[in-house]
């Protein structure tokens, strides 16, 4: 079953979903925060009442104590009667099942606010009748299409700062995502897009791309050994089967035949050694190395050059000059150069120096060598080699981005590294 992704469907869903919630909470927020301003007016609106009530009966009560009668209210929508009976039925039986009520709705759908009293050592009771004073219920459908506006005010700021957050966050996501998509099918190095913010997403990915440029260079690099591996080996395991038939048939090996198996075994072993440590994860780390003593580490360590008391070697590189490279990979380049030199130069001399920032391999030169000399294969018509010297030095420097150039003109043959 074959299945796709839309990179920009999935950041359109969680735009939508961003905006859904914000909206969403800021309906809830407004719809709560109303309904606490309206139950905030009833419930103001009745205790001024209760206040109100409960005042008049102290008068009535500190009235009757200073004169001994009961006096009539104050207020015209305040009645005193003697009894819970005299008042309207539905009262009085909201009265029997809830005795600390002090709130009741009438018949007519008015409100009385009721407060017992102690006169003379009997219970009356005080009723006001605040219908005519409720404002909170008047004035309700009056603020409906406020409350409505404020709704509607409110949501369009929810909607304005949902719809800020959802590019804010998903786009550069999708961008992102489009760059990690276009790499994915193209292979190619991730391009990270421009401004993207200095936050998570920004930390996210700088370390995708880190790990999948790794990963890429890895897969390279694997690609590059087996390539390497068919092309630079097939010559000399062929040689060496011709060469093992002729031991095997008893014919025994001449000398040149001989010369030719040692030169044999031990090219395949430098290959070897070179392609496993460009191959390597660790050929990409780098540390800063001193180039003179590179150069004195190699010349020592060198086991033909150690053989030949005419070869003449001249170094001109400054001891203070360093430069960022794998060891590893800088000796096995600076070994290829050495041999170079000794297999192929007219004459036992090899010039070593640093100028500029470029160090130029020089010795002599008695034919003209061919063209594209750091290609796979390519040899002079003297050379006994199998003409991959040359080209494992310059996947060194490419690994390196290091430039390499050749100059191959009679008198002399000049390999430059501008590092």
């Amino acid at each position: 079953m074959n299945s796709k992704v839309d990179v920009t469907g999935k950041s359109t869903s969680i735009n939508r979903t961003l905006q859904t919630a914000v909206v969403s909470f800021a309906l809830i927020l407004a719809v709560c925060l109303v309904g606490l301003l309206i139950a905030y007016a009833y419930v103001v609106e009745d205790n001024v009442f209760n206040r109100l009530v409960n005042s008049e009966a102290t008068y009535l009560e500190q009235v009757y104590a200073e004169q001994d009668r009961i006096t009539q209210p104050r207020f015209p929508f305040m009645t005193v009667y003697a009894s819970w009976q005299e008042l309207p039925a539905s009262v009085y039986a909201l009265r029997e099942r809830s005795p600390e009520r002090v709130e009741f709705p009438t018949a007519t759908g008015g409100t009385l606010h009721v407060q017992t009293l102690q006169l003379g050592g009997n219970e009356w009771i005080l009723v006001a009748d605040v219908t005519g004073f409720e404002v909170s219920r008047d004035y309700l459908p009056r603020l409906v299409p406020w409350i409505g506006l404020i709704f509607a005010i409110v949501l369009g700021a929810a909607w304005l700062l949902s719809f800020y957050l959802g590019r804010s966050i998903t786009q550069p996501l999708t961008r992102l995502s489009n760059s990690f998509k276009q790499s994915s099918d193209t292979a190619a190095p991730i391009e990270l897009p421009q401004h993207l913010p200095p936050n998570e997403i920004g930390y996210l990915a700088d370390v995708v791309k880190s790990s999948v440029d790794k990963l890429q260079a890895a897969l390279q690099r694997e690609a590059d050994f087996t390539r390497d591996i068919s092309h630079e080996l097939r010559t000399p395991t062929t040689v060496l089967k011709f060469l093992v038939e002729r031991v095997d048939d008893a014919k025994g090996l001449t000398v040149q035949q001989g010369k030719q198996l040692r030169e044999m075994v031990s090219r395949i072993e430098e290959t070897t050694t070179v392609l496993l440590a460009l191959a390597r994860e660790e050929s990409v780390q780098t540390e800063s190395l001193g180039l003179l003593a590179e150069l004195e580490n190699c010349v020592v360590s060198h086991r033909k050059l150690s053989d030949l008391d005419d070869f003449e070697l001249h170094i001109n590189v400054p001891s203070s000059y360093r430069i960022q490279a794998n060891q590893n990979l800088l000796q096995l380049m600076l070994t290829n150069l050495i041999n170079n030199a000794i297999a192929h130069a007219s004459q036992p001399s090899l010039r070593i120096e640093l100028q500029g920032g470029v160090l130029s391999f020089t010795n002599p030169l008695a034919e003209r060598a061919p063209a594209g000399l750091e290609a796979s294969s390519v040899r002079g018509s003297a050379s006994q080699g199998l003409g991959q010297g040359l080209h494992l030095v310059k996947r060194i420097c490419q690994l390196n981005q290091w430039q390499l150039d050749i100059y191959a003109e009679p008198p002399r043959f000049i390999l430059a590294i501008r590092f």
